[in-house]
């Protein structure tokens, strides 16, 4: 019988197998409906919508209830939202399909976190974060090439056929229901002090290192859908399969399946902060050579830069953003992380459609690379000024310790 940590990890690696693969075709999808650039941009920006609205209040239902039920929900919703999408004839109504997929990825995630929290010692929440972003990239890695195949094998002319490859990730993406099933319902992580209530959105935010810890994992994930959206449009441009495209985008997921797999043994080699700092002022340039450049080659290498430092960014980010929030409001915490995620995933593609529409589709990785710098400066001046204990020094941890189940009495 497995732990209840693999059976998380395994149902992250299925249901993350399905998103990123199904976001691809999606935006083939668009294009194949008579869309654009700009449609691509909006559709993406749908994934963002209702998460913006509703992350912070399921993160708080997760501190006051535990993470279970949020986790059961986000999968069942995410699954039928794959399946939706297949049946798809139009954009609006795909644009349905992807806001659904967007509120169940964000109650997976939400979840998922919780769930780490509570079944790892906090010493080491950084390397089961570590390892929960392991099983999102091997999902990643999986599913998006998968998908290449059958999108490559759906090509008809100048348009790509999507239905197969939507119909076989919504099975994916089921499949990860009996594990998410099967976890135990823990109880939510008891706050310090006396006081019962939740910190108050205000103050959450006006915690040292709140703000910049969030706006480090935004651009980091916003670069990523921009990579997952735009790729098939920069690709098309200028003439690539649907196979190297796809290809493409998993080299980055590839990459930071190798960086998180490293994690344990980086960490103990490089402090948190080195991390924090040296990663968006390495990756800006990469970013911009995706905006710049129409050669695989470098693509390739490009996005391999891209994967492996986000890959550890993403993690370090997370606790990060635990560290700096009270015990009792760590889910919520992470839900806030999640907010300004997807207030940037909406109102990023908005923009980078409307001026990829005029600029080209190259364009809106110019726009990522920018606000790259901007992150790299934001968070240098922060840890400057407020430097966490915890990450100023080399980790010991190597591996993630596992929190025994109490056995009842």
């Amino acid at each position: 019988m497995t732990t209840p940590i693999a059976r998380l990890f395994l149902a992250a690696l299925l249901v993350n197998a399905a998103f990123d693969a199904v976001r691809v075709a999606m935006s083939y999808r668009v294009l194949a409906l008579g869309g654009d650039a700009v449609s691509v941009g909006i559709v993406a920006a749908t994934f963002a919508l209702l998460p913006m609205v509703l992350a912070l209040q399921i993160g708080r239902y997760g501190d006051r209830r535990g993470s279970w039920g949020i986790l059961t929900a986000g999968t069942v919703l995410s699954t039928a939202a794959v399946g939706l999408a297949a049946m798809s004839s139009t954009i609006v109504a795909l644009a349905v399909a992807n806001t659904a997929l967007g509120l169940g990825q964000v109650m997976t995630m939400i979840g998922a976190q919780g769930f780490i929290m509570t079944l790892t010692e906090r010493k080491k929440h950084v390397n089961g974060f570590a390892m929960f972003t392991l099983a999102v990239s091997v999902g990643q890695s999986i599913g998006t090439p998968i998908v290449g195949v059958l999108l490559t094998n759906g090509l008809d002319g100048d348009v790509v056929d999507t239905d197969m490859a939507l119909i076989v990730m919504t099975v994916v993406a089921a499949a990860s229901i009996p594990f998410v099933l099967s976890l135990p319902r823990t109880k939510p992580v008891a706050r310090n002090g006396d006081s019962s209530r939740p910190v108050p959105l205000h103050t959450l935010v006006r915690r040292t290192g709140m703000v910049p810890a969030i706006f480090a994992g935004l651009i980091v994930v916003t670069g990523v859908d921009l990579i997952t959206a735009y790729m098939p449009v920069v690709g098309e441009s200028i003439g690539l399969s649907p196979m190297v495209v796809s290809a493409l985008v998993s080299t980055r997921s590839i990459f930071s399946m190798i960086s998180r797999a490293a994690m344990p043994w980086l960490l103990q080699h490089r402090s948190q902060t080195a991390i924090l700092i040296v990663s968006p002022i390495i990756t800006a340039p990469a970013v911009f050579a995706l905006g710049i450049s129409s050669n695989v080659v470098v693509l390739g290498l490009s996005l391999m830069v891209i994967g492996f430092l986000w890959g550890m960014n993403q993690p370090v980010t997370m606790n990060w953003v635990t560290v700096a929030a009270p015990s009792g409001d760590r889910v919520a915490a992470l839900a806030l992380r999640l907010t300004g995620n997807r207030a940037a995933q909406l109102a990023i593609p908005l923009g980078a459609g409307a001026i990829a529409g005029v600029a080209g589709p190259g364009s809106v990785f110019l726009i990522a690379g920018a606000l790259t710098v901007a992150a790299a400066a934001s968070t240098a001046t922060s840890l400057r000024w407020h430097p966490v204990p915890e990450f100023v020094r080399a980790s010991v941890a190597a591996k993630v310790t596992v929190v025994p189940e109490k056995q009842p009495k």
